[in-house]
C-alpha cells in the first residue's frame, strides 16, 4: 500500500514537474517577445520592416505604438504650436519662404520632443512590465527546483524501500 501511495506521488510531481517546465518556456518566449519590441521602439520610430518581423504577441502593442506615438506627438505639438503663434501674432517678416521653413522647423522640433516623451512613458512601462515577468520567471525556476527535488527525494524513498522490502535468501 505504501508503494502504490508513493507512485501516485511520484506521478503527480511528474506532472507537475512537466508543468512548471512549459510555464517556464512560455514565460520566457513572453520575455524574449518583450525585450523584441524594446528593442524595435528604441529608436523612437517602428518601421514596416519592424512590424513585418515582430512576433506575434507583440505586433499588435507594436503597431498600437506607431499609430499611438504619431497622434500623441502630432496633437501634442498642434496645441503647443497654437500658442507659440498666439504669442508671435504680431510680427511679420517680409520672406514668406523664410517664414514658411521657421514655422516648419518649429513644428517638427515641437513634434520629436512630444514622440520623445511618449518613448520614454512606452520605455517606462516596458521596463515595469519587464521586472514583473522576471520576477514571474523566478518564481516559476524556485517551483520547479522544489519539485525536481522532492521528486529525487522520493525515487531515492522508493528505492531504499525497494531493497528493503525485497526478500534476502542467505
Amino acid at each position: 500500500m505504501t508503494f502504490l501511495v508513493l507512485f501516485a506521488r511520484k506521478m503527480m510531481l511528474k506532472n507537475q514537474v512537466s508543468d512548471l517546465n512549459y510555464k517556464l518556456m512560455q514565460k520566457q518566449q513572453e520575455l524574449q517577445d518583450l525585450q523584441s519590441y524594446t528593442a524595435s521602439i528604441a529608436d523612437g520610430e517602428v518601421s514596416l520592416n519592424d512590424l513585418s518581423t515582430a512576433p506575434s504577441s507583440v505586433f499588435g502593442r507594436m503597431s498600437q505604438y506607431m499609430v499611438g506615438s504619431h497622434n500623441y506627438a502630432m496633437s501634442a505639438a498642434q496645441g503647443q504650436y497654437g500658442m507659440l503663434q498666439g504669442a508671435q501674432a504680431g510680427q511679420v517678416t517680409q520672406d514668406a519662404t523664410a517664414q514658411a521653413q521657421y514655422q516648419q522647423l518649429v513644428f517638427k522640433n515641437l513634434y520629436d520632443t512630444q514622440k520623445q516623451q511618449f518613448l520614454k512613458a512606452e520605455q517606462q512601462k516596458l521596463h515595469v512590465k519587464e521586472k514583473s515577468m522576471e520576477n514571474e520567471k523566478l518564481k516559476i525556476e524556485q517551483q520547479l527546483k522544489l519539485a525536481e527535488a522532492e521528486l529525487q527525494q522520493l525515487d531515492q524513498s522508493i528505492n531504499n524501500g525497494i531493497k528493503d522490502a525485497a526478500p534476502q535468501y542467505a
